[in-house]
């Protein structure tokens, strides 16, 4: 069994997110992490997919950081000379792009509240006390919370499974998600939620407990 998320998911969401927020029209920048990984795959497969179906008034920049933060700093720099007019920014990971993406608006005067005339939509992926701080203040507008916290429980959880000879099929599960069938095995896929201004105080978000 491997416990994961939908990567996909996190990308239908940011898709959305941002296609409802530009009312279907503008100019996003999505910065990608390594497409080599399956995580940067499916993330950019999906957003790619909905984007074209559901918003094809939106364009879309790609831009491949390899999950390097500098990287995604000079390449959003570029863009945003090249495209004054840009509206929105899909970050794959909060916690390698966020700080990178906010220095790179606030230089260029392009930090402005959610809300303001002039800002940017910012939606990201992690669910990082960082970002949800960020949510908070106005400086990005969404993330998709990756469920952290359950990984670890519930690797566990199938490894005593395991030891104990059970077995599982494709479906529904008694927490919240949903298994898949693999080439090789089976794949636990946990929810990861979408994160607003109006849930980001919600308890239930991991980031919210979270020390250190």
């Amino acid at each position: 069994m491997v416990v994961r998320t939908d990567n996909r998911l996190y990308g239908t969401h940011a898709c959305e997110f941002l296609g409802r927020q530009l009312h279907g029209k503008g100019k996003v920048a999505e910065l990608q992490g390594a497409l080599v990984s399956i995580n940067g795959y499916e993330r950019s497969q999906a957003f790619a997919f909905c984007m074209k179906n559901e918003f094809p008034g939106i364009q879309v920049i790609e831009l491949a950081t390899d999950w390097k933060g500098d990287v995604a700093s000079a390449k959003l720099q570029s863009t945003l000379a090249a495209n004054p007019d840009l509206n929105g920014i899909y970050m794959q990971a909060g916690g390698v792009f966020l700080q990178p993406t906010l220095d790179v608006l606030r230089q260029r005067g392009l930090l402005k509240p959610a809300g303001q005339s002039g800002h940017i939509v910012v939606v990201s992926n992690d669910g990082i006390p960082a970002e949800l701080d960020a949510i908070r203040n106005g400086d990005i507008d969404a993330t998709v919370s990756q469920p952290a916290d359950l990984y670890a429980k519930y690797a566990l959880y199938y490894a005593r499974a395991a030891a104990e000879g059970r077995t599982f099929k494709p479906g529904p599960t008694d927490h919240n998600s949903t298994i898949i069938l693999l080439p090789n095995g089976l794949e636990d896929q946990l929810p990861s939620p979408l994160v607003t201004k109006d849930t980001v105080d919600d308890p239930s978000l991991w980031a919210n407990h979270a020390t250190g």
